[in-house]
């Protein structure tokens, strides 16, 4: 196989301007890295091997591997491995492993070695790593890590050809079709056309939380409140614990996120607002409105725009509505922290405090061990998801959170053996995921799991956003096994028909022609507080109507003019494949 190098040099400002803002899963700080004794240009981290082999054997080029499988050639191979955040006793876990694969023509062969960095120092590590094009055959990477910028550069090597293939059944089984068309990128040529390839594989349980309120059950027991079910029951909770107990505020919530927008359920009549097209920041979102047959661009939209802007948008769009949910979500000022947006960050205990489901149970356990006789409950903001309708949730169908091949490697073939046998069954997943079964854990039910009482420094841990995820092999918890109603709501999260794949899935906006505009306009909304919704209904109508007025004279509609121009190329690329 000859050695395929890619020399570039980094574009490191234009890396920044399209790295995604969604933040990262798990804690940046858990974990270290190691101190080190080494070069500067090798890492700081720890390293875990399976052992037996150090060969530097190259397996076959991934053009041949639909020929593997009858015949397939590899060498002893050490694969490198790399992983956001501190793994645990990895030792007993690749013991296993090659004992489960002593016996396979292939797998006997393959023998992971693993590294970790901090979280903190991940993104700088990994640009480190790309740049020197250091000795890695599989790594993390996440969106907000610059992952378009690197995929766009060149440093990932296209993966399409071990999906849908029966060569890797493994893959076939954890990668359905809609996934892999999701983790599909295009990338946009000097020419305006688009390239299209799979540069990552992509790490998910679910493609979109439930985002919402975990609340205080015994609370509202306690004043005979109506249950919670919609948003009238819960202002009126919050509402009626602010003004009975002394020292409690409504709500504690520190980003509106989504909440009284129509995120969701807009992508229904085909008007789009998603982190790929969100090129101005969370103040001042982007709308992109888009024919019935999802194939024709019919405008881009902020707050603030003049009537005619509106107007070209779908039916029921054809005002500001942007503002709108601005004005809108003012109601709840009464309710939240006085001192947000302020250095004061101490805030008093709250009825009900912003919550993603995926985050309800350390969540809850964090409280009750400080007040352990308290009661929680999880309601679910968007009305859609609340009422658990199928194909309620139209997105990207793929995370932040990806697993990426530097080009430069010459074991992908070995990589994806690897991988296809870790996604190959749930033994050997769980193997991965959670430990040793009858040592770390034990199953509950058929989809449940218990952490067994073992001496913490004993015990298996891995950072499962950075290597493992997959939506096809999911254990819950025993928190979420035993409580129905939260159960049922992981059910949802994790169910495939509760999603539809977004048109815009795999565009990514090329900041190129118009990188000042964006710096200059994004500047501009980054002064803006609408988001912890710091203003009253006036006066977050006057600050939209001056920003609105100030980007367009540092060039908003040169920005709104080549996302549409880029979308549409793409919408033309996509829909002619």
């Amino acid at each position: 196989m000859k050695n395929r190098i890619f020399k570039k040099t980094m574009a490191m400002a234009l890396a920044g301007a399209m790295t995604l803002s969604m933040a990262a899963c798990g804690n940046d700080d858990a974990g270290s890295s190691q101190s080190s004794t080494q070069s500067d240009s090798q890492q700081s981290e720890q390293t875990q091997s399976s052992g037996e082999s150090q060969a530097e054997s190259p397996a076959e080029s991934s053009e041949d591997a639909g020929s593997q499988a009858e015949a397939p050639q590899i060498e002893d191979t050490t694969i490198k491995i790399r992983v956001m955040n501190e793994f645990r006793n990895l030792d007993k876990v690749l013991a296993k492993y090659e004992e489960m694969t002593k016996d396979d023509p292939i797998m006997s062969k393959i023998h992971p070695e693993f590294a970790w960095v901090a979280g903190g120092d991940y993104k700088d590590k990994l640009t480190t790593a790309m740049i020197g094009q250091e000795d890695f055959d599989l790594m993390f990477c996440g969106g907000w890590h610059g992952l378009s910028t690197f995929i766009q550069d060149g440093n990932f090597a296209d993966l399409s050809s071990y999906f849908n293939n029966d060569a890797f059944p493994g893959l076939k089984t954890a990668f359905s079709d809609e996934f892999v068309q999701a983790m599909t990128s295009y990338i946009r040529q000097e020419d305006g056309s688009y390239q299209k390839g799979i540069y990552g594989i992509n790490l998910a349980t679910f493609y979109e939380d439930s985002r919402g309120f975990m609340y205080r059950e015994d609370l509202r027991k306690k004043y005979d409140c109506a249950p919670i079910t919609d948003e009238e029951s819960l202002m009126e909770f919050a509402k009626t614990v602010q003004e009975n107990e002394d020292g409690m505020i409504g709500v504690s919530l520190w980003n509106f996120f989504r909440m009284d927008t129509p995120w969701y359920s807009a992508k229904h009549d085909h008007v789009f607002t998603q982190d790929n097209v969100n090129v101005l920041g969370d103040q001042t979102w982007v709308w992109v409105g888009l024919s019935d047959d999802n194939k024709t661009v019919l405008n881009a939209v902020v707050a603030g725009d003049p009537a005619e802007e509106f107007a070209k948008m779908p039916a029921g769009y054809q005002e500001d509505f942007i503002t709108a949910y601005a004005v809108e979500r003012t109601k709840w000022n009464p309710y939240l922290n006085p001192n947000r947006g302020g250095t004061d960050t101490v805030e008093r205990p709250a009825a009900m405090t912003y919550s993603a489901l995926s985050e309800y149970e350390s969540k809850v356990k964090t409280a009750l061990e400080a007040n352990p006789d308290e009661e929680y409950g999880f309601y679910v903001i968007e009305d859609a998801q609340r009422n658990m309708e199928p194909g309620a949730v139209i997105c990207d169908m793929a995370t932040n959170n990806w697993l990426v091949v530097p080009e430069w490697s010459e074991k992908t073939d070995a990589v994806m053996y690897f991988l296809d046998w870790m996604f190959g069954n749930q033994e050997a997943h769980d193997l991965f995921e959670l430990g040793i079964e009858g040592e770390d854990w034990e199953a509950v039910g058929t989809d449940g799991f218990r952490k067994l009482d073992i001496d913490e420094n004993l015990a298996y841990s891995m950072p499962t956003y950075s290597f493992t995820q997959n939506p096809t092999y999911i254990r819950v918890s025993e928190f979420v096994s035993e409580n129905p109603e939260i159960k049922s709501r992981f059910d949802y999260m994790y169910d495939p028909s509760t999603y539809e794949l977004s048109p815009l899935s795999g565009f990514v906006f090329d900041t190129t022609n118009v990188e000042t505009q964006i710096a200059n306009v994004s500047a501009l909304s980054n002064e803006l507080q609408l988001t912890i919704s710091m203003y009253d209904a006036d006066e977050a109508v006057e600050k939209i109507t001056q920003w609105h007025a100030d980007a367009e004279a540092v060039g908003l509609e040169e920005i709104r003019a080549e996302l549409i121009s880029q979308i549409q190329a793409f919408l033309d690329a996509k829909n002619a494949n």
